[in-house]
């Protein structure tokens, strides 16, 4: 029952995430512009759930973006220019030397924090 809970609640927060990537984003691609078949992408992947919701991980883009761009070794560059212009370079460091973390991460705060932040936008 309890990894039932974990897994809603974690559901709960990635639907969160995504949503408040593309709300800061005006709901149109970071990249080209485009407003149609958005998706969330995690810069620095999702695998660390302290990292997975950091808004500063996640870019908007479109379908195509994300499986021809973000997810091609040889373009995914543009994408890390793209969040290191948004974020600034100190700020993409501390996040890289966060993938390499581990913290013990609280999904219930995770979420109340992420419902705060979509506030700003309601």
């Amino acid at each position: 029952m309890k990894i039932q809970k974990r897994r809603n609640i974690k559901q709960e927060c990635d639907k969160l995430w995504s949503r408040l990537i593309k709300l800061r984003a005006g709901n149109k691609s970071e990249l080209s512009g485009k407003t149609e078949n958005l998706h969330s992408h995690h810069i620095f992947g999702k695998q660390n759930l302290r990292l997975r919701y950091e808004l500063d991980n996640g870019i908007c883009l479109t379908a195509g973006e994300h499986k021809f761009i973000a997810h091609h070794e040889g373009r995914r560059h543009k994408i890390i220019e793209l969040a290191t212009i948004r974020n600034g370079k100190k700020r993409m460091r501390e996040l890289e030397m966060m993938r390499s973390g581990v913290s013990k991460t609280n999904l219930y705060q995770v979420k109340l924090y992420l419902q705060q932040e979509l506030k700003k936008y309601e």
